[in-house]
């Protein structure tokens, strides 16, 4: 009787180590693969028992959101028909829309969703981008800051335009967050465009991310930073732009004065809980320059990484992490 119940033991223990094992590489099992949504490519990388599911889901949300929610040229999309005369929105992008103008107040309009106008007066990145005359730009910007939203009536002034390029991809890591937890997948690293989800169920797990090099391709970091799950988004003068008598012009607009930021900064990545809050501060952060952002990003508890003109890198207090990766660039503390 004893040797049965030590084998009927062991045999227990043995069954328990394979569906162990079982479990651990189920959970572990990977699928990657991209798709193209707000005008960009979608990277997604998840690991987890139902990781292709979740990126099925991720794939269909994102594009939902871009065509009936944030497009600017889709006639199904909100964004769209508020453009174009209607009021009343659904509840869901009200409570965005709500979101981004504590964003745009906070930040003293540093960040704006209401240069649709401004946007498409430069046209940079569709083929007929010009330097449009100074009076154009005033009229463009002259109320920009001042579309309302109360409930789900939003109110805007004649000629704004809303321009949510500045905060969508941001918004759209924040979608992919909730499904991957609906999924519990792993873990998973979702990048879309210039915002990047880390997602991660281990609380200590560590992802290795590459700060683009201004001057460089896309696959050479000038900097590289180690940050546990968050979300990333980079804004840079380096993204679109174009060149008339001899002068760049990018397509980050400084909203009290028209025209490209001028603040001394090649590139802002801002690190927060909040994928929307990391794109719109990137943006904000670029205009405003490096001394300005800090209490910005303090007040949304969020923390960055500025490369400037010259190259030199610097970071919010206390930052860690960071590792120079190109001899061309300097932290300075």
């Amino acid at each position: 009787m004893k040797n049965k119940v030590i084998t009927a033991a062991a045999v227990l223990c043995a069954t328990v180590l394979v569906a162990i094992i079982a479990f651990d590489f189920f959970m572990s099992a990977s699928f990657s693969s991209s798709f193209i949504a707000m005008n960009t490519t979608v990277s997604a990388d998840i690991k987890g028992l139902k990781a292709e599911e979740a990126y099925r889901e991720i794939s269909e949300e994102l594009k939902w959101l871009d065509s009936f929610l944030l497009s600017r040229t889709s006639e199904e999309s909100q964004i769209y028909k508020l453009n174009n005369g209607k009021t009343d929105i659904d509840p869901e992008p009200a409570k965005l829309l709500s979101s981004i103008k504590d964003i745009e107040e906070k930040s003293n309009f540093s960040f704006c969703v209401g240069l649709g106008q401004l946007t498409d007066l430069w046209g940079i990145g569709t083929g007929s981008a010009r330097l449009p005359r100074a009076d154009e730009i005033s009229s463009a910007i002259k109320d920009a800051e001042k579309w309302q939203i109360s409930g789900n009536t939003v109110d805007l002034p004649d000629g704004v335009k809303l321009d949510l390029g500045a905060a969508g991809k941001g918004i759209g890591c924040d979608y992919a967050s909730d499904i991957l937890q609906k999924y519990k997948c792993k873990s998973a690293v979702v990048a879309v465009g210039g915002s990047v989800l880390l997602h991660s169920t281990d609380k200590d797990e560590v992802f290795t991310i590459g700060i683009r090099n201004p001057k460089g391709d896309i696959n050479e970091p000038a900097a590289i930073i180690e940050i546990k799950a968050c979300c990333v988004s980079t804004s840079g003068t380096y993204e679109r732009f174009f060149e008339q008598d001899g002068k760049r012009y990018h397509h980050i607009f400084d909203p009290s004065t028209g025209y490209p930021a001028k603040s001394g900064l090649q590139s802002v990545t801002v690190i927060s809980s909040s994928g929307l809050v990391s794109d719109a501060l990137s943006t904000a952060c670029l205009v405003l320059g490096f001394e300005e952002s800090l209490p910005l990003l303090k007040e949304f508890d969020a923390q960055a990484v500025f490369i400037t003109d010259e190259n030199k890198v610097m970071t919010t207090p206390d930052f860690e992490g960071l590792k120079i990766a190109d001899s061309n660039f300097t932290l300075v503390n």
